[in-house]
């Protein structure tokens, strides 16, 4: 892909398609207080200089011969090289020359790779002497080249009060820096500020770097003159998105490889007088150009509409002083109201007072509505990551506020612009990560392949034609036109076909994509990751019942809450340790919550006096169990679930009691954690075990008193300054009941071959169990536990391995090791997020069989996800992921395929979203990307075997200075060749999904064989047709008469074209496959009857053409007997390639050579490797007894197996 904008910041990805190309947006002008301009940059009372050094003496103290690689981003994902350039006189003097010499067709090249006229024209240098720098963004094995001018931000002359004419800025090491003037580039929409102390660019950061949530409680506002200063080095608050001008565009698109190509081919034709074929030519540009700028224009109109909105924000000025200005002008630090009638964020901003209800939809798919809560004050360093229940994100909407009385909600803006949530997915849609896709990479080396061809073809015909005495000038037009023969034109076009036809079927089916590329990848997809709730199971969950616990004492369980007491702790927690909020008269909230909550009876209302029960600075709420003369429980303080937690607490204030209470729920084994020792029975965990093994979801609830503490000390409390020592209370049964449709689903991609896995937040046990229900993990299969424990003081990092199967497992307790081998065939392993974490960082060798072997993955945090997603990538899967949460953002990115199940028709938290609520998304996905996959692979080969085709009977025919006619050349072209390119993509996908996904690389034998046979079968066809036709009497051969004559009519002629049109036919026939992957070829009724149509009109034209046809044809007339042997020789030519295909080359080669061969086709995949290794090794993994159970996982306070009485004799495992 290649960029050029007005200032020379260029982007080129390698590798590249010839066609392909991109542009950084232009820059705009003006957009706010008609100051700044698109890039946020003051004009007038300061300049922007460029930094550009010329002079010899900094040349020679500047340029250096070699220099250590440094780094933008060093050591983070984003981690990319920066060199040093400064410009060179002598260089550019010569680069000039070039220019002039060339004509300008050098210029054009470094227009396609601007990072080697950098090279060209500049020396490298220090990043202290450069005027000039080169980003390299490497991924993987692709490279992203940038080329950057150095731009100089000078505020010296402001006029104004010194102390606020200084830039500050936010560095990503987390210093501040304060100064008057700073060097920059801009690279990917973020900058880069030169720091002298490490000799840098340093990425500007906002202010979520550095800084403690006291000092964001500080913030008062800022005024409005150093609002501007800031906005000079962190720009507009806007996601601009440039929709650029039809003119623009048109340049732009006109000077890509593919259409100077065009030209160079319009200008050979034109030499050879092939006039007619040249207009068709001209014409098809023209469409294709602006088809291309039209569909352009409309996707950046889209993605501009869809992510720059502009609104106006209340900001405070100091104390009370407030104004109303557009969003556009917001900085980080400024003080912001939320509106109490909700808004749409435009900034990344941390809630300070007042509480938010916020839908996060856009960002993350999950539209439960989501509770914020206020920062805590306090010098904790600010984590984003860990205050995400405290921050406004970018694109999310506001739906409700409260606050105490009528005090404003109020919230400091921490990122602007690229800087947000928003803006960094929408980068990642602007600069997504360069095509890593075998079959892609394979079409580029094709391409390649057919230049040396052509190239090959120039020789012959140089040698050939010189040997004849040929004029010079005819040698070099025919061996121009060679190239416009061998590489055909329309392949970048034709290659997209498959892609669009398949994305118009998905959409029909309420499945969206925001990225094409992503459907041919879907197509080679072998392993599938599933979220648990509300994507295997039902969103919302059904109370079962409750298990109380008092004195130690687990109870009988309860099926109906209100036979609870009204006094009793875990009623009144289960009424209020939850985030829900009445919105629009509804209650709004976690579907769990919502459940839980309605069980009690108790109603949720706003507080009608906000100072009631002391509720300042979080939204007053009141619950009123159906008693005579009940009290009221107010929520005074939340703190937020956590998946990274496993929990959420509240604290509450009844009205009936004089002290402060703490609830706290989550899953058992934290809230098991988090207890008083005296307070767990000693049967706590078979009863939690006894629960989870059936799928139930369970919720433990904890409580503690708070005794003696004001409510400015509750509200300055942190959340490890109250989960602690609990009392416990219970546990809430749940079920989660599969969806009607994940069983079958599951079946229908078992059935596949399709390694499928489940990773979730929830307990391993309820994991398990629905593994089991819906048939991922098979009734026959043994299922290990695997637990890696950290080290202790005394203790080194331990792993073990615990069968879970069907039954009850009983392992004796005694002093030497007992082992049981697990069933090397038929087993897989469950792995919670806390023995994941431990097992990445203590035993990193096992990942890869760990991984392989893994079928649910529990506990996990949406770090882990991704985590794990990226391990399956590594060896060698290509992964989809289906989820609907905000914990599966993460994963759903980093997948091959992400699949989003959300009600928004789009998100930006994967290419694929689906308003259909279950996974029977997944399996159309699939097969429509195999069936894309496989078109891909049908036209590509058309179009290089049409190529060849073409290419062949030109040399053929260049033998006696023949050639073919330009109407011949464009009936081929238009009416064979693009009729069917424009219908071979719309056979529909396959009703079933086949067991193997289809082969994604060009370069294997099966496709090499496949169109090698096809062209040497052709070839042997067009000869035998141009020398059969020479042995009859009446023939004449062909007798070339100069340069000037363009009349081609000749036996050999018709003989070769006859022949080679029915081939192309034949051609498209033997290509367009159907079962396992597309329905048959018949059921594409327009691409039929285009084939039917076309075959009936060559035949007239061949056995009996008007007289007006043969002269705009330009065919020899022929006796019937040789027209009747050509015919024949089409049609023994057409079976003999139907057989070698279907035959030969699918059956012999595909299902009985190649399989021989696997493990070398197949090297590549590092799945297939562990699996050799696991079979080479049958004694692992090793089942360990029950004494190393206890010493590997005791030690784990957050593990539910933790809790283990040492003095029992036997440990039981349940599955």
């Amino acid at each position: 892909m290649i960029s050029l904008d007005a200032f020379s910041a260029t982007t080129v990805n390698v590798p590249r398609s010839a066609c392909a190309i991109i542009i950084e947006p232009l820059r705009s002008v003006a957009k706010f207080l008609h100051l700044l301009d698109a890039e946020g940059m003051l004009k007038g009372d300061f300049r922007i200089h460029d930094n550009k050094i010329t002079d010899s003496k900094y040349q020679t103290n500047g340029s250096i011969k070699k220099n250590p690689k440094q780094y933008l981003n060093y050591g983070e994902e984003d981690q990319m090289e920066i060199q040093g350039f400064i410009y060179s006189n002598m260089k550019g003097n010569v680069v000039l020359f070039f220019y002039i010499l060339t004509l300008g067709i050098l210029r054009l090249f470094f227009h396609w790779y601007p990072h080697l006229h950098l090279k060209a024209t500049h020396d490298r240098c220090s990043l202290k002497k450069a005027n000039k720098v080169l980003v390299i963004d490497i991924y993987r094995k692709f490279k992203s080249y940038f080329v950057k001018e150095i731009k100089t931000l000078d505020i010296s002359g402001i006029q104004g009060n010194q102390d606020e004419n200084i830039l500050e800025c936010n560095l990503s090491d987390g210093r501040q820096k304060k100064l008057y003037h700073a060097r920059i580039i801009k690279c990917k929409k973020l900058l880069y500020v030169w720091d002298e102390e490490t000799e840098n660019f340093l990425k500007l950061m906002g202010f979520d770097k550095g800084i403690t949530r006291r000092q964001l409680h500080s913030c008062k506002g800022q005024s409005k003159e150093k609002q501007i200063i800031k906005r000079i080095i962190y720009g507009g608050n806007e996601i601009s998105v440039p929709v650029q001008t039809i003119i623009t565009l048109l340049v732009l698109e006109a000077l890509t490889p593919f259409y100077m190509f065009q030209l160079f081919s319009l200008l050979v034709w034109l030499c050879e007088s092939y006039y007619y074929y040249g207009i068709a030519i001209i014409i098809m540009s023209v469409v294709g150009i602006s088809t291309s700028i039209l569909q352009t224009r409309r996707n950046q109109k889209n993605l501009r509409g869809t992510v720059n909105l502009i609104d106006t924000a209340i900001v405070c000025r100091g104390g009370d002083i407030y104004e109303e200005v557009p969003t556009t002008e917001l900085v980080p630090g400024d003080l912001i109201v939320i509106p109490s009638g909700g808004c749409e964020m435009q900034c990344d901003a941390v809630l300070l007072t007042g509480h938010c209800v916020v839908n996060e939809s856009m960002l993350t798919g999950e539209s439960v509505p989501i509770s914020k809560t206020p920062l805590p004050e306090d010098y904790v360093l600010f984590n984003l990551k860990e205050n995400m229940n405290h921050t406004l994100f970018c694109g999310t909407k506001i739906i409700q506020t409260k606050s105490k009385g009528d005090a404003k909600v109020l919230a400091v803006v921490i990122k602007t612009g690229y800087l947000t949530t928003k803006g960094e997915l929408v980068r990642s849609i602007l600069y997504p990560p360069p095509a890593d896709f075998k079959f892609e990479t394979d079409s580029y080396k094709f391409i390649g392949i057919l230049f040396v061809i052509a190239v090959l073809g120039v020789v012959y015909t140089v040698v050939s034609k010189s040997t004849r005495k040929i004029k010079p000038l005819d040698i070099l037009i025919k061996a121009l036109d060679i190239f416009t023969i061998a590489v055909p034109p329309a392949l970048p076009a034709a290659m997209t076909v498959g892609k669009l036809y398949a994305l118009t079927r998905l959409k029909n089916k309420k499945i969206f994509c925001i990225n094409s590329r992503v459907i041919n990848v879907s197509g080679s997809t072998d392993c599938i990751c599933f979220d648990k709730t509300g994507t295997l199971t039902e969103d919302e969950l059904d109370m079962w019942g409750i298990v109380p616990i008092e004195n130690k004492e687990v109870k009988q369980p309860l099926k109906s809450v209100s036979a609870l007491s009204y006094t009793s702790e875990l009623l009144r927690g289960m009424a209020s340790c939850h985030s829900l909020a009445i919105i629009n008269g509804e209650l709004g909230g976690d579907p769990l919550d919502i459940k839980m909550f309605e069980s009690t009876g108790w109603k949720l209302q706003d507080s009608v006096d906000a100072t009631k029960h002391h509720h300042i600075n979080v939204k007053p709420v009141s619950g009123f169990p159906p008693y005579e003369n009940p009290p009221e429980v107010g929520i005074v303080k939340q703190y937020q679930f956590s998946s990274h937690l496993q929990r959420m607490s509240v604290i509450v204030h009844s009205s009936d009691t004089q002290n402060y209470t703490v609830f706290c729920k989550g899953a058992p084994e934290m809230i098991i954690s988090l207890s008083k020792p005296n307070s767990l029975p000693t049967n706590l965990i078979d009863k939690v075990h006894e629960y989870t093994v059936q799928g139930y979801r369970v919720i433990a609830l904890g409580k503690k008193y708070l005794e003696g503490v004001t409510i400015e000390e509750v509200n300055k409390k942190l959340r490890e300054d109250v989960e602690y020592d609990l009392d416990f209370c219970g546990l809430i049964i749940l079920e989660n009941k599969l969806k009607p449709q994940t069983s079958g689903i599951i079946n229908i991609l078992k059935n596949a071959n399709l390694k499928v896995v489940m990773i979730t937040g929830d307990n391993l046990q309820t994991g398990v169990h629905i593994a089991r229900e819906c048939g991922m993990v098979e009734p026959t299969q043994t299922i290990i536990e695997v637990m890696a424990g950290e080290p202790s003081q005394y203790v080194a990092a331990s792993i073990g391995y615990k069968i879970l199967s069907p039954g009850i497992v009983l392992v004796k307790y005694e002093k030497s090791l007992d082992i049981e081998k697990a069933p090397q065939n038929r087993y897989c392993f469950a792995v919670t997020g806390k023995s994941w974490g431990n097992i990445v960082k203590y035993f990193p060798e096992l990942i890869p069989r760990i991984v392989v072997k893994g079928a649910v993955f529990a506990r996990m945090s949406g770090m882990q996800k991704q985590q794990l997603v990226e391990e399956l990538k590594n060896m060698g899967y290509y992964v989809a992921m289906c989820g609907d949460g905000a914990n599966d953002c993460g994963a759903l990115k980093a997948a091959h395929v992400g699949i989003s199940l959300s009600e928004a028709e789009s998100s930006v938290a994967s290419p694929f979203t689906s308003k259909i609520q279950n996974i029977s998304c997944v399996p159309k996905v699939l097969k429509e990307g195999r069936a894309a996959l496989i078109t891909s692979f049908g036209i590509f080969k058309v179009m290089l075997c049409y190529s060849l085709i073409e290419f062949s009977s030109v040399m053929i025919l260049y033998n006696i200075d023949g050639n073919l006619s330009s109407f011949q050349f464009l009936f081929i072209d238009i009416c064979l060749i693009l009729n069917f390119a424009s219908f071979f993509g719309i056979t529909k996908a396959h009703d079933t999904l086949a067991k193997t996904p289809p082969r994604n690389s060009l370069m294997g034998f099966v496709p090499i064989s496949s169109m090698s046979f096809f062209m040497i079968i052709s070839v042997f066809f067009q000869l035998t047709g141009y020398y059969w036709i020479q042995t009859y009497n009446w023939f004449t051969p062909y007798v070339y008469k100069g340069h000037d004559d363009t009349n081609f009519v000749s036996y050999e002629n018709f003989s070769v074209f006859v022949i080679s049109v029915f081939q192309y036919i034949t051609m498209c026939v033997v290509f367009s496959k159907g079962r396992p992957y597309r329905k048959p070829l018949y059921t594409n009724v327009p691409f039929t009857a285009s084939l039917i149509i076309t075959t009936a009109l060559c035949l007239w034209m061949v056995i009996k053409p008007p007289d007006w046809l043969i002269s705009v044809m330009e065919l020899k007339p022929t006796p019937m007997e040789a027209i009747y042997a050509l015919l024949l020789i089409g049609a023994i030519n057409f079976v003999i390639c139907i057989i070698f295909e279907d035959v030969i080359v699918e059956n012999v080669l595909g299902k009985i050579v190649v399989p021989k061969f696997k493990r070398l086709e197949h090297s590549r995949k590092k799945y297939l490797e562990v699996f050799r290794d696991l079979s080479r090794d049958p004694d692992w993994p090793i089942i360990s007894d029950k004494d190393t159970l206890i010493m590997n996982t005791y030690n784990h306070n957050n593990d539910l197996n933790g809790i283990y009485n040492k003095g029992f004799d036997d440990a039981i495992t349940k599955c």
